[in-house]
Parts: structure tokens; sequence; C-alpha cells
């Protein structure tokens, strides 16, 4: 069976994809296979993998690679060397990074046999733009629809692909092809969550809200306690706050008057914040989450502050006759006591 994704400008329009919930989050497991001369967006790829919560291994058959001219040759150590990976089944995909060259890998028959057992078992094998051609050298894109870096054009059709030039990322079963891996990586990443069957569009739902107070005066403090659920886990989540017209109700401007990002808890999905130094009026408060996939959602109106200014309570309300009562019967002793004294004369 043919499958083929391909994000927007789509060159096929037979799209399928995989069942979401084949696994849970925590237990996707990515191998990165680095060379020399590996590319500037490694990092952001992996910090990409690292919002998903993915466990992630770096593997090369250097210990110790170097970057491109670009990152100023920069040293990077890998977690495990190629030729200690006994059974890549470990892992529920892996992935060639992008570089300028990829010349181990291309020439080495440990990396090429790796990506040969792991297409043969099923398991989720990507390439970015270059790296593609390693997917070429180990024969494993034989009929597949496949993008890549244009000037190999060439090896991949000689390895039997089938080439779309410069278009978004593809998937055709269970390989995974991309280009322009500075201005493709999210679809790029998301389309490897696909391919292993993990990935979800959903944007999180807000379950609770608490601000506390949330009819305050001047100078105190405001905070919130925000709830969402997400089935792949909620990333961040923003307050932005905006003034209210007191006679309309209606927003004072499109511009928020205050925007905090929120701390996620200990548990799961509860982010707390606080407001400080609001003036005096009328708010309301939207709320925006990300789940790890970037899906967002915005929650307007979700609550309502009021600030009002800052008076004294009742019960310590100063009472003028306070200070004339006690200076009266003050005043009234010392003329007793004056009188007595001089009597005494």
């Amino acid at each position: 069976m043919l499958l083929v994704l391909v994000f927007s400008g789509s060159v096929n329009s037979s799209v399928a994809l995989a069942d979401v919930g084949t696994y849970s989050e925590d237990s996707v497991k990515i191998l990165l296979l680095m060379d020399h001369d590996y590319g500037a967006n490694v990092q952001f790829i992996i910090e990409i993998f690292e919002r998903y919560g993915w466990s992630i291994t770096t593997t090369g058959l250097n210990k110790t690679l170097t970057s491109c001219g670009y990152l100023g040759y920069e040293l990077f150590s890998v977690d495990i060397l190629m030729t200690e990976i006994d059974d890549v089944s470990q892992f529920d995909a892996i992935s060639v990074m992008p570089g300028e060259s990829h010349e181990l890998l291309l020439s080495n028959q440990t990396s090429l046999n790796l990506i040969k057992e792991a297409v043969n078992q099923d398991i989720v094998v990507s390439a970015w733009c270059r790296g593609v051609r390693v997917l070429a050298e180990a024969d494993v894109i034989d009929g597949k629809n496949i993008t890549g870096n244009a000037d190999y054009a060439s090896e991949y059709e000689a390895a039997g692909a089938i080439f779309n030039e410069l278009v978004p990322p593809i998937i055709d079963e269970n390989i995974v092809t991309g280009v322009r891996s500075r201005y493709y990586r999210e679809e790029m990443c998301e389309a490897i969550a696909t391919a292993i069957g993990v990935y979800e569009a959903d944007a999180p739902i807000l379950v609770n809200v608490i601000v506390s107070p949330q009819s305050s005066t001047l100078g105190t403090n405001v905070s919130f306690t925000v709830e969402f659920s997400d089935v792949t886990g909620v990333y961040s989540v923003d307050a932005e706050i905006f003034a209210l017209n007191e006679t309309t109700g209606e927003r004072v401007s499109d511009v928020h008057v205050q925007c905090i990002f929120l701390d996620e808890t200990s548990t799961d999905g509860i982010f707390t914040g606080l407001v400080e130094g609001l003036e005096i009026g009328n708010y309301t408060v939207d709320f925006k989450a990300w789940d790890v996939y970037l899906n967002e959602i915005t929650c307007c109106d979700a609550e309502n502050l009021l600030v009002v200014e800052k008076t004294t309570s009742p019960g310590s309300t100063p009472n003028p006759m306070q200070w004339i009562i006690p200076g009266v019967v003050g005043g009234t002793a010392c003329i007793v006591v004056i009188i007595v004294l001089l009597r005494k004369r």
C-alpha cells in the first residue's frame, strides 16, 4: 500500500494519515544519525523533539563530530557510537540529520545496514535535505515519492525514487523526506510524528480558571490558576488582559494592557501566574494555550477583573472625637491637679 502525505502544496492527491494513538508520547524513542559538517538547524530540530517529550538518542560513526562552517565548526559529542547499536528495534524512528556532506554515513556499511534494517522492520525512517542521499545509498527509496536537496536528484532517481522538488515534507509508508530544513522544520517533525502515529491536530481545551481575587483594590496582585487538557500535552499558556469601557462594557482597544506567561505546575495541564500593577477599572482576560505540536486555542473573555480604589475599612475609619474627647479629659485632669496644688500652698 502506498501512503503519501504532503503538507500544504501537495503534489499528490492521495493523502492518508497514520492512526493517532499508536504510541503514548512518553514512549516515542528517536535515533538521530549525524555526521561531520552537520547543519545549523540540528539543534532547533532537537528542541522540537524535546518539546514533544520524546526520548532522543544521537549517534554517529565518530564520537565527536564537527559542525558546518556556518556554526563555526562547533564540536558535538553523540550519545552512542553507531557501532554500539545492537538492536535498532528499540527505536520508533530514526532520522538522518541535515548537513553539508554526510560522507561518513554514505561510505560506511554500518550506517547503511542500520537504515536498511530499520526500514525492513517498518520503523519510521526519515532524512533531511542532503541526508536523503544516505537513503538512496542504502537502497531503501525504490518506488517511493520523496523530496530532498535538488542537487542530488540524479542519485535519488538512480535509486528508483520519484523525486519532487521544493515541496513540503512527504510521507510514503515508513519513509519521510524533507527539504529546506529551516523553513519546513516544524512540518518535517510533524510528518515524522504522523508517520509514527502520534500526531494530532486538536487544540487544548480549557477546563477551569481560578482568579483570586476577582475584585481587588489598587495595588493588589491578582493570581491566575488555569487548567487545560490535551491528548499530547499542553506546552504553553499565557494570559492577555484588556481594559473595558465602563459605560459600554466593550474593549477599549484590541491591544492588551498586560500579557503574562503562566508557569506550569507539577500537575499536567495546570498553569499559574501573577498580575501586578493594574490601574483602577474593569478588565477582561483571554487565555491562549498551545500543545506540543503548537496547535493553538484562544479563549476570549474567559474571566473578568475589577480593580477599585483602595479605601480604609469601616472599623478603622478615623473619628475626630477619638482625639477631641481624650484631649478634653486630659486637659480637665491637668486643671484639677493645678487647683489641688495651689490650695496646699
